[in-house]
């Protein structure tokens, strides 16, 4: 693929990449070699974060240091909540089906019993956490989510330094300030993470 990006929008000021988007089409006679690429990125490991969703394949570099810093603050706060619910969190988790439909939130809270769809992939989660990376659309997963059962699904927008949390009611999602879940106010997550700098 070649071609010019003009005024090269998926820079920052420093000259370094922050994020870019790309759609290929090839056409059909290249799947065999595209699961051959996809099958490779498994066997070397390179496909932690990869998602699959409505037939398509995303390729998921891993996060900045910042978004990790972010997780990781999360994860302490939230795992005694769970702890004290009985669940258990995983960083990063796997949602769906392998192979097929699934994506890989930055966190998962769920039940020691949730159904699995294979050795690494859950069915569903009581509550998935995503951090938003640079140009990654807010609410663009709540459809797969809600298809899946998830009961909550908390947001994470780094750049405005907010946290989202909504409701799924019947496959509705609706916007609260306090997790069922966990039973903690979307206020207090919000206290307790120290921001990395822009």
């Amino acid at each position: 693929m070649t071609g010019k990006v003009p005024g090269n929008p998926g820079r920052n000021g420093a000259g370094r990449l922050e994020h870019v988007a790309m759609v290929v089409q090839l056409p059909a006679d290249s799947l065999p070699e595209i699961g051959r690429l996809i099958d490779e990125r498994r066997r070397l490991g390179l496909d932690t974060f990869d998602e699959w969703h409505a037939g398509v394949y995303v390729v998921v570099a891993g996060p900045s240091p910042e978004h990790g810093r972010i997780v990781v603050q999360l994860a302490i706060l939230l795992s005694p909540l769970a702890q004290a619910a009985s669940l258990h969190v995983a960083s990063p988790a796997n949602i769906g089906t392998d192979r097929d439909d699934c994506r890989v939130p930055d966190l998962a809270v769920f039940r020691p019993d949730t159904a699995r769809t294979s050795l690494a992939f859950l069915a569903t989660a009581e509550l998935a956490v995503e951090v938003l990376s640079p140009g990654e659309r807010p609410q663009a997963k709540l459809g797969f989510y809600a298809e899946r059962g998830v009961r909550e699904y908390l947001e994470v927008d780094p750049r405005s330094r907010a946290l989202r949390l909504w409701r799924n009611d019947s496959g509705a999602w609706h916007a609260s300030d306090h997790s069922a879940v966990l039973d903690v106010a979307v206020d207090a997550l919000a206290s307790g993470l120290d921001w990395p700098d822009d």
